[in-house]
């Protein structure tokens, strides 16, 4: 399985510590992400309500992983951005202060495709997980090849509370 597809299984796990673990060992993800999965401690956080908070904690355990993380809000809400790991922070120029609350839109430019961002929207519309290609922005401008899959996380009765993004640099 991918590192993408790991990642969203364990985010969205109900035995959240071993999951995590698990992906930490199958993709050899260094020593922080173990002992984050392991200790379950807690990253600084905004207001929340309780599932918010699990899931910042949750995708803030993978913070040094290759491939960046950014967890959203409701679709209702215009997804705003509650947490993005270090690697994406990196990978976009962005501090988590200037992400947090805003729509991921924040990374489109002038350089990214209408198609697929119009997949991306039709999986919110239908609340389907989907993988697409596309250019993103740096903060200052400079265009950045990614692939995203965008996955939706179900509260317990199946009504989708949040969006999982994950997104590596790829090669044009």
């Amino acid at each position: 399985m991918s590192l993408a597809h790991d990642l969203v299984w364990a985010v969205r796990a109900d035995r959240f510590g071993s999951r995590a673990r698990a992906v930490c060992d199958r993709h050899d993800l260094d020593e922080r992400c173990r002992r984050r999965a392991r200790e379950g401690a807690t990253p600084p956080e905004p207001e929340l309500d309780r599932r918010g908070r699990t899931l910042v904690r949750r995708v803030w355990t993978f913070d040094t992983a290759p491939v960046g993380l950014t967890l959203c809000g409701p679709a209702y809400r215009d997804t705003p951005v509650l947490y993005a790991t270090r690697t994406v922070r990196r990978l976009t120029g962005y501090d988590l202060s200037e992400l947090r609350g805003e729509n991921p839109r924040l990374f489109q430019g002038p350089e990214t495709e209408p198609g697929a961002v119009a997949d991306l929207r039709a999986a919110v519309e239908a609340w389907n997980e989907t993988t697409v290609e596309l250019t993103n922005h740096r903060r200052d401008g400079t265009p950045v090849r990614v692939r995203v899959t965008l996955a939706p996380l179900a509260g317990d009765d199946g009504t989708v509370t949040h969006w999982l993004g994950v997104q590596r640099r790829v090669e044009r």
